[in-house]
């Protein structure tokens, strides 16, 4: 039963998460890290699982990834042994 409730309660937290950071952004560096590769970061654009933007003018702007898209894909960290 204690499991249960714990789980609930992990729940409402990633939701909370998700929901707080949907007007924030990651760099492509972030971005990357937490997706697990740029590769997969890649497939994740193609396949419009993640909103990014990329303000157009300058050479040197930075890619902007949407906060809540990118933690709702992250690649989960292997079980340890």
């Amino acid at each position: 039963m204690e499991n249960v409730s714990r789980m609930a309660i992990m729940a409402q937290k990633y939701e909370s998460i998700l929901e707080r950071t949907k007007d924030m952004t990651f760099s492509w560096a972030m971005a990357v890290k937490l997706v697990g590769g740029k590769k997969r970061l890649e497939r994740l654009m193609q396949e419009d699982k993640v909103r990014f933007d990329k303000p157009f003018g300058s050479t040197n702007t930075r890619w902007q990834f949407v906060a809540s898209d990118i933690l709702s894909n992250i690649k989960p960290l292997p079980a340890h042994r």
